[in-house]
């Protein structure tokens, strides 16, 4: 099956479409700062996470439909994963299809040889489906979270 997602690197027009997906109250309930992020604080974050250069953020496109993101950042071991995808586009199966494309191109790119991790909620079931489905496997788990490396 061909996949019809390409993913380009965060710009400033994606700035406010990533707040008002991670303000979106199901979106809230899987992370684990489950507050509201206001607009300023936002914008902060965003723009340091632009100039990082241990951080990359990737946004998924199907056609004009910008369907989610994907942000990875490099620490001392490991490379840390997040996901969110656009609410209308809940429940088509895009989360492990963006996960699969956005690890690939990232390894690609950087050649790291660190594993790329993701901590979950233990309460997320759909991400930790999205994540095993592209390819990470189950590592460990702690009193609140589930971590999948690849």
């Amino acid at each position: 099956m061909k996949c019809d997602i390409i993913l380009n690197i965060a710009s400033e027009g994606d700035c406010r479409d990533l707040w008002l997906w991670r303000n979106h109250s199901a979106v809230r309930r899987s992370f684990f700062n489950r507050k509201r992020i206001p607009w300023q604080e936002h914008k902060e974050w965003f723009y340091s996470k632009v100039k990082d250069g241990d951080a990359r953020i990737y946004i998924a496109k199907r056609g004009k439909d910008k369907v989610g993101v994907i942000r990875f950042e490099e620490a001392i071991a490991v490379v840390r994963v997040s996901v969110n995808l656009n609410p209308s586009f809940f429940g088509r199966g895009l989360g492990s299809k963006i996960i699969k494309l956005g690890t690939e191109k990232l390894l690609n790119e950087m050649k790291t040889k660190k594993p790329v991790v993701a901590e979950i909620t233990k309460d997320n079931i759909v991400s930790q489906k999205a994540f095993s489905k592209a390819g990470y496997r189950y590592a460990e788990e702690t009193e609140d979270k589930m971590v999948y490396k690849r």
